[in-house]
């Protein structure tokens, strides 16, 4: 089965559920229905959602699973929570994982990393 589509190929609109079908009896219910919130994540953060809740919350466990620094996991739940939370700005500043991975593994400092940061703009 496809993964849920979110906008239409033609135009680009945003797609609304309209129709549930049940292939055991073949019940249809039409109407208008709600996505919910987790549809507004990208596949990699909705991954990234269970992994999270699969862990309980545990950082370091996130890290072991995913593979990715304690930094990039703070980053990407920020991503997640201003996107579930409704809020426009994200909590924290939004980095590259590149960025974030060389400073895990001591390539770059955290005044190169904020300069890089400012050059982006």
């Amino acid at each position: 089965m496809n993964k849920r589509l979110k906008q239409c190929p033609v135009c680009n609109s945003n797609l609304e559920i309209v129709e549930y079908h049940c292939p055991n009896c073949d019940t249809s219910i039409k109407g208008r229905f709600g996505v919910g919130d987790f549809a507004a994540l990208t596949a990699p953060q909705q991954e990234f959602v269970k992994t999270f809740v699969c862990c309980q919350g545990n950082i370091k466990e996130v890290e072991k699973i995913l593979k990715i620094s304690y930094p990039t996991v703070k980053n990407k739940l920020s991503e997640v929570t201003s996107i579930l939370c409704g809020r426009r700005e994200p909590v924290a500043i939004i980095m590259s994982d590149d960025i974030l991975e060389d400073i895990d593994k001591g390539n770059l400092t955290v005044e190169e990393a904020l300069t890089k940061l400012r050059e982006r703009r």
